[in-house]
């Protein structure tokens, strides 16, 4: 049987990219040392969240392509269960980004 081929999700994408600048407010209101201690504090991986950022950051690197496809359910749980950040934002873009 031939292998499924996944193709880019815009939706992942744009909630990526909503992850990235939740993060980087984050880190400007003091709430978030910085994306590594996020990842380090929540058990997530680093070097995948820079990655990430590269590709779906508040800057991204123009013409990147992450290896991965975009961030993981845990880390979208971790910023809106434990920070100010409006997960109807975080998944819709619709709303305000802080709770508070």
């Amino acid at each position: 049987m031939p292998r499924l081929v996944r193709t880019s999700c815009p939706v992942r994408a744009e909630i990526s990219r909503r992850f990235f600048l939740a993060m980087e407010r984050l880190v400007e209101l003091n709430k978030v040392a910085s994306l590594e201690a996020f990842c380090t504090l929540h058990g997530l991986s680093a070097p995948r969240y820079r990655e990430l950022r590269l590709g779906y950051g508040v800057t991204p690197k123009p013409g990147y392509t992450p290896r991965y496809k975009g961030i993981e359910l845990e880390a979208a749980h971790y910023l809106t269960a434990n920070y100010p950040v409006s997960a109807k934002w975080l998944l819709t873009g619709r709303g305000n980004m802080l709770t508070v």
